[in-house]
C-alpha cells in the first residue's frame, strides 16, 4: 500500500506543538495591528501613530516569533534524527467532498498545517532572526518616514512579509508553500514601490510583480503536475510515495504515457521556472536590480536574506523530485552557473553601491543553484544562510553609508569613510572577506564547498549530471568567484579608502555615453530609493559623514559576526579536525537518496585540499589584491580609467548590463504593448462596435416601430373609432326620446309602405 510507504518515510513523530502556529501568526497580528492603528488615526483625524508603539508591535511580534523558533529548534535537538519533526494541523482548509482514501492515499482534503523540521526550522530561525535585526535597523534608517506618518505602513508591510515567508517555509504541504510564495510576491510589490508617488519606485514595483507572475505560472504548472502524479500535496506523503512511483514502468497523465522520470523532469523544469522568478535567475533576474528602488532595509530583508531564497528552499524541500529528474537537475546546474558568471560581470562596472550588491546577490544565488544542481543540497542551502549573514550586513552597511553621505549612492562621490564610520567599515570589511570565500570566514565553508561539489561531479563522474557539464559549470563558477572578490574590494576601496570626495569629483574623468540606459547613466546613476528626500552633498566638516546611531550599526555588526563564525556550522568532513557542526547531517534525513549512503566518510583526496588551498590562498586573494592595486594603490584610478578607455565598447555593454532590459523591451514588452493596443482597438471597434452598433440599430428600430405603432396602427384604430363615432352621432339624432317624433316617423313609414303598395 502506498500509505504504508508514506508512513515509513514520514518524519513526523509529533512533539508538543500547541503554539507552533504562533510563529507565523505573530507577525501577521503585528501587521494587522499596525495597519489598523494607522488607519484609525487617519480616519479620526488624530495625530500620526505613535512610532514607539509601532516599534513595540512590529519588533515585538517578530522578536517573540524568533524566541519561539529557538525553543522549537532546541526541542528538535533533543530528538532522535528520525523524529525531528513537529507538525500542527489547525483546520481542514479545502475539503472536496470529504476525506477519501484512494490507492491508499488520502485525497480531496488539504490541511492548514505547519511543519517544523530541521530544514523549515533553520529557515524559520533565519527569517525571524535576521528579520528582527533588519527591523531594528529600520527604526533608525526610516527617520523621515517616522516624521511624515508613513512609518506604520512600512512596518505593517515588513511584518506581513515575515508572516508570508514563514508560511512558505513552515507550510506542511505545497499549497501552503504556494500561499506564502504569493504572499511574499505581494509584499515585494508593496515594499519595492513603497514610495509609490515616485515614478521610478512605482515602475520597479510593477516590474518585480509582473516578472514574478511569469515565474509563478511555471510554479503552478509544476504544482498541478505533481498533484496529478501523486494525488496529494502533503510533503511527507510525496516523499514516501516517490520510490513506489519510480518503481512503475510508466505513468499516464493527461492522456499521455511516459516513464516517471519523464514526468519528474517536466515537473522539475516547470518548478524551476518559478524558482527563476523568485530567486532572480536568468532569464527572470531583471527585476532584482531595479528593486533597489525600495528602502535599504527592504533590500536587505527581501532581496538578500529571505524572499530570493524561496526557490532554493522549494527545490530542496522537493528534492525527491529532482533526485529522479536528471535533466531538470542539469538545467538547474547550468542556469545557476551562467547566472553566477554573468551577474558577476555586471557587478564589475556599476557605480551605485546598491546596484553592485544587487548584482552580487543575483550572482550568489546562482552559486546556490549550482550546488543544488550538482546534487549538493546541503552545500547550496548552507550558502543560503551564510549569504544571508554577509549580504544583509553589506546591504544594511550600504544603507548606513548612504544616510551618512546625505543619501548619495554613487561610490565615486564617497571615499574616506573608514575613519568616519569605523563600526560600519569593520562590519562591511568582515562581510566582504566572507563573500570572497577566505578561510575561516563563512563564505569559504559554503561557496567553496559548492565549487568543490561541482568539481567533484566532474572528477568522480557523479550520478546527477554529465562530467562535461560539471566541468563547464565549475569553470564559470570559479570565474564568478574571482570577479566577486574583485568587485567587493572595489566597492570597499571606492567607499572607505582615500579622501571623501563628496561634491561629485570623478577620478575616472569618464562620462557614461548619453545613449546608455536612462537611470543608469552617470547623471542619475545614484538616484534610488532616497530620491524623494535627496539633499545636496556638503563637504564642510560640520555636515560631513559620520557614524550612524547605535540601532543602525549594531545590527550590521551582529550580522558581520555571524558572517565570521557562521561557517563552523557546516564543517566539511575533510576538515573534521577543526571541530564544529555538520549542517549536511542535520538536514540529511530530509533528503531523498537514489542509492543508499555509506555511514562512514572516506578521507578527502589530495585534490580537494589542493582546491581549498588554491581558492583561499591564491584565487580569491589574487582577485582582491588586483582590485587593491587597481584602486587603492592608484589614488587617481588611472589604471581603471585606462582600461575603460581601451575597451569602451566592453565597458559600455557591461555597465548597461548587456542591454538585456532593452532587449526585453524590444522583443517582448513593446510587442506585448502593441498587441494589447491592437486587441484594445479590436475590442473597441469590433467587439464593442458590434455591441454598440446593435444597440444603436435597436434604438433606431425602436423609434421606427414607435412611429409605425403611433401613426399607422394607432391611426387605423383611431380612424375606425372616429368613423363609428360619426355614424353613431347621426343615428343618435333619431333617438330623441319624444313620443310625437316617434309617432310621426311611424306615420311616415305607414305612408311610405301604403304608397309602395299602391304603386305595386
Amino acid at each position: 500500500m502506498l500509505m504504508e510507504h508514506a508512513a515509513s518515510a514520514a518524519l513526523s513523530t509529533p512533539v508538543h506543538a500547541s503554539v507552533l502556529w504562533l510563529i507565523p501568526f505573530l507577525p501577521l497580528f503585528g501587521a494587522l495591528l499596525n495597519g489598523a492603528y494607522g488607519l484609525f488615526c487617519k480616519a479620526t483625524g488624530r495625530p500620526s501613530p505613535s512610532n514607539k508603539l509601532v516599534d513595540l508591535i512590529a519588533l515585538g511580534s517578530v522578536g517573540i516569533a524568533f524566541i519561539l523558533s529557538i525553543a522549537y529548534f532546541v526541542t528538535l535537538l533533543g530528538q532522535a534524527p528520525e523524529n525531528r519533526s513537529i507538525t500542527q494541523s489547525l483546520w481542514t482548509w479545502i475539503d472536496l467532498g470529504g476525506a477519501r482514501v484512494m490507492d491508499g492515499v488520502a485525497r480531496n482534503t488539504v490541511e492548514w498545517a505547519y511543519k517544523f523540521d530541521p530544514l523549515s526550522g533553520a529557515m524559520a530561525l533565519l527569517v525571524t532572526g535576521v528579520g528582527f535585526l533588519i527591523h531594528v535597523f529600520s527604526t533608525g534608517y526610516m527617520a523621515e518616514e517616522r516624521k511624515d506618518g508613513r512609518y506604520y505602513r512600512f512596518m505593517a508591510y515588513m511584518n506581513f512579509f515575515v508572516f508570508s515567508m514563514l508560511n512558505l517555509v513552515l507550510g506542511a504541504n505545497i499549497l501552503m508553500m504556494f500561499l506564502g510564495w504569493e504572499g511574499v510576491g505581494l509584499c515585494s510589490y508593496l515594499l519595492i514601490g513603497f514610495y509609490f508617488d515616485k515614478e521610478f519606485a512605482a515602475v520597479a514595483g510593477k516590474k518585480a510583480f509582473i516578472t514574478n507572475r511569469i515565474g509563478d505560472f511555471g510554479f503552478m504548472l509544476g504544482f498541478f503536475l505533481l498533484f496529478q502524479i501523486f494525488g496529494s500535496v502533503d510533503f511527507d506523503t510525496l516523499m514516501g510515495m516517490t520510490r513506489t512511483i519510480m518503481a512503475r514502468p510508466e505513468l499516464t497523465i493527461f492522456g499521455l504515457t511516459h516513464s516517471p522520470t519523464w514526468w519528474f523532469n517536466l515537473a522539475g523544469i516547470a518548478l524551476f521556472v518559478g524558482a527563476c522568478g523568485k530567486s532572480a535567475q536568468i532569464p527572470l533576474y531583471v527585476w532584482l536590480p531595479d528593486a533597489m528602488a525600495g528602502p535599504t532595509p527592504v533590500s536587505a530583508l527581501i532581496h538578500a536574506a529571505t524572499m530570493v531564497t524561496s526557490g532554493l528552499y522549494m527545490i530542496t524541500r522537493l528534492n525527491f523530485v529532482y533526485a529522479n529528474a536528471p535533466v531538470a537537475l542539469s538545467v538547474v546546474l547550468f542556469i545557476g552557473a551562467l547566472t553566477a558568471l554573468v551577474a558577476a560581470t555586471m557587478g564589475l562596472a556599476q557605480y551605485d553601491i546598491k546596484k553592485v550588491l544587487a548584482y552580487s546577490t543575483v550572482s550568489q544565488l546562482g552559486f546556490m543553484f549550482m550546488g543544488l544542481g550538482a546534487g549538493a543540497y546541503s552545500a547550496g542551502m548552507f550558502h543560503v544562510f551564510t549569504h544571508a549573514f554577509f549580504k544583509a550586513a553589506l546591504f544594511l552597511g550600504s544603507g548606513s553609508v548612504i544616510m551618512a553621505c546625505h543619501h548619495e549612492q554613487d561610490m565615486r562621490n564617497m571615499g574616506g569613510l573608514k575613519a568616519k564610520m569605523p563600526w560600519t567599515y569593520a562590519s562591511m570589511l568582515i562581510a566582504t572577506i566572507a563573500i570572497a570565500g577566505i578561510f575561516p570566514f563563512s563564505g569559504f565553508f559554503s561557496k567553496d564547498e559548492i565549487l568543490w561539489k561541482v568539481f567533484d561531479g566532474w572528477y568522480r563522474h557523479g550520478q546527477y549530471n554529465g562530467p562535461i557539464l560539471n566541468l563547464v559549470a565549475w569553470i564559470m563558477g570559479m570565474a564568478g568567484a574571482f570577479m566577486t572578490a574583485f568587485y567587493m574590494v572595489r566597492l570597499m576601496v571606492m567607499t572607505f579608502a582615500g579622501e571623501y570626495r563628496g561634491a561629485g569629483h570623478d577620478p575616472y574623468g569618464h562620462t557614461v555615453p548619453s545613449e546608455a540606459h536612462g537611470h543608469d547613466d552617470h547623471a542619475s546613476d545614484a538616484h534610488g530609493h532616497d530620491d524623494h528626500k535627496h539633499a545636496p552633498v556638503h563637504t564642510g566638516h560640520d555636515s560631513g559623514p559620520k557614524e550612524v546611531i547605535w540601532n543602525m550599526w549594531l545590527p550590521v555588526f551582529i550580522l558581520a559576526i555571524l558572517a565570521l563564525v557562521g561557517g563552523f556550522l557546516n564543517i566539511p568532513h575533510s576538515l573534521h579536525w577543526i571541530g564544529g557542526a555538520h549542517f549536511s547531517e542535520w538536514i540529511g534525513p530530509l533528503l531523498y537518496q537514489v542509492a543508499p549512503l555509506h555511514a562512514s566518510h572516506e578521507a578527502a583526496p589530495a585534490i580537494e585540499y589542493g582546491l581549498m588551498a588554491w581558492a583561499t590562498l591564491v584565487w580569491a586573494p589574487g582577485a582582491m589584491l588586483l582590485a587593491w592595486w587597481f584602486y587603492k594603490m592608484d589614488p587617481t584610478w588611472s589604471k581603471a580609467k585606462a582600461f575603460v578607455n581601451s575597451f569602451p565598447g566592453v565597458f559600455r555593454w557591461v555597465h548597461n548590463k548587456y542591454f538585456v532590459d532593452e532587449f526585453y523591451e524590444m522583443a517582448f514588452i513593446r510587442p506585448c504593448k502593441q498587441l494589447g493596443a491592437q486587441l484594445w482597438a479590436f475590442d473597441v471597434w469590433a467587439v464593442d462596435g458590434v455591441v454598440n452598433g446593435a444597440a444603436r440599430f435597436t434604438l433606431v428600430w425602436a423609434h421606427i416601430c414607435h412611429w409605425f405603432d403611433a401613426k399607422i396602427v394607432d391611426g387605423l384604430v383611431n380612424f375606425v373609432a372616429w368613423l363609428l363615432q360619426q355614424c353613431s352621432g347621426g343615428f343618435r339624432k333619431l333617438q330623441s326620446g319624444r313620443v310625437q317624433n316617434y309617432a310621426f316617423v311611424m306615420f311616415l313609414g305607414f305612408l311610405v309602405f301604403a304608397f309602395w303598395k299602391f304603386l305595386a
